[in-house]
C-alpha cells in the first residue's frame, strides 16, 4: 500500500533467511475468519474458509483488480510496482517530495531480535525492509508473503512480537478495524510503529480517506499504550508536495491531461525536502508536518 515514506532500500534476497521466514510463518498461520490454526494448509477445518498458496506466498483476499484501476494515477503506480517492485522503493525515495525521519523504521526493527521475534510489515507495498520480516499487503507484489485484507489477517492471536504500518491507515475507510487487528495478532508487550500523514495532498493507493493531527493520532489506539509520537516527515515535505500540486494546476489551465503531464516535471523540486533534516526538529514542526510516527505497545 504505502508509497510515501521509505527508510532503506530492499535488501538483497537471502535464501536461508527467506526459508526461515516461510517456516516461521507457517507455524502461526490461522484462519482469517475464525482464527483457528491452519497448520500450514490454506483450508480451515473449522469454518471452511479457503485461501490459496502460490509457491511460498499465501493469498487470503486482497485488492480486486478494479480497485487498483479506479484512480488514473494509481493505475500508473500499480504498473510500475508490479513490473519493477525491486527498484520502486528506491525510485520513490529519490523522486518523492517526502523526507521521512532518518532511521525511524530501521531503528525500530533493530529493537527486536529478528532471529527470534516474529515481526510483520502491515501493508508493505513493494518494500522488503528485512529478510526476516513478514510482508503483508492487499497487492500481490513480488516481495509479499501474505496477500490479504489487513482487517482479516490469517495469523493466530498473540503471534507477533511487533509490526510496522507505514502510510497505510490513510488509505482505508475503517482504520479502527485495522488497529483492532494489529492488537489481536500482537502478543502482550508487542509493539507497533505506525506512520500516518498530516499535510499531504490526495494520493490514492488505491484509495485515500483521511489525515491525522498529532493529537488525533494518539486517539486512534485506545487498546494500546502510546509510547511516543514524533514528526515522521517534516514541514518542508508537506510544503513541497502541496506546491508541486498547485504548480501543476496553475500551469495546466483547467486541463486534466495537461496537469498529469506537468506534474512529473515538478518532481525537480523534490530535493528541497532535505531542509527537513533541520526543520523536522523545530519545536513547532508538528504544526505543518507532512506526517507523524507513533509507537504503541499492547499492554502486558
Amino acid at each position: 500500500m504505502n508509497d510515501t515514506v521509505t527508510d532503506t532500500p530492499p535488501t538483497a534476497p537471502s535464501a536461508p533467511s527467506a526459508a526461515t521466514r516461510h517456516a516461521r510463518l507457517a507455524e502461526v498461520l490461522a484462519c482469517p475468519a475464525c482464527h483457528a490454526p491452519l497448520h500450514g494448509t490454506v483450508v480451515c477445518a473449522g469454518c471452511g474458509t479457503t485461501g490459496r498458496r502460490d509457491g511460498t506466498r499465501y493469498r487470503f483476499g486482497g485488492f480486486e483488480p478494479e480497485e487498483l484501476k479506479a484512480d488514473a494515477l494509481n493505475r500508473v503506480k500499480e504498473f510500475v510496482k508490479t513490473r519493477f517492485h525491486k527498484v520502486y522503493p528506491t525510485a520513490i525515495k529519490v523522486l518523492s517530495p517526502v523526507m521521512d525521519r532518518p532511521g525511524a523504521i530501521t531503528g525500530f526493527l533493530k529493537s527486536f531480535d529478528l532471529d527470534r521475534d516474529l515481526v510483520a510489515d502491515f501493508g508493505c507495498g513493494t518494500h522488503r525492509r528485512d529478510e526476516r520480516v513478514i510482508c503483508m499487503d492487499g497487492g500481490s507484489y513480488g516481495n509479499v508473503d501474505i496477500v490479504t485484507d489487513l482487517r482479516r489477517l490469517p495469523l493466530a492471536d498473540n503471534s507477533l512480537a511487533g509490526g510496522v504500518s507505514i502510510a497505510v491507515l490513510e488509505h482505508v475507510p475503517d482504520p479502527a478495524n485495522h488497529v483492532a487487528e494489529m492488537h489481536r495478532v500482537l502478543r502482550p508487550g508487542g509493539r507497533m510503529l505506525v506512520f500516518v500523514p498530516f499535510m499531504q495532498p490526495f494520493h490514492a493507493s488505491p484509495h485515500d480517506f483521511q489525515r491525522y493531527t498529532e493529537v488525533g493520532l494518539k486517539e486512534q489506539f485506545p487498546q494500546f499504550e502510546v509510547l511516543d509520537v514524533k514528526v515522521g516527515a517534516g514541514p518542508t515535505s508537506g510544503m513541497v508536495w502541496v506546491f508541486q500540486e498547485w504548480l501543476a494546476m496553475l500551469l495546466s489551465f483547467g486541463s486534466t491531461r495537461l496537469y498529469r503531464a506537468i506534474l512529473p516535471l515538478t518532481w525537480i523540486l523534490s530535493p528541497l525536502k532535505v531542509l527537513d533534516l533541520v526543520l523536522a526538529h523545530h519545536p513547532m514542526a508538528s504544526q505543518v508536518a507532512s506526517g507523524f510516527v507513533v509507537e504503541v505497545r499492547k499492554p502486558a
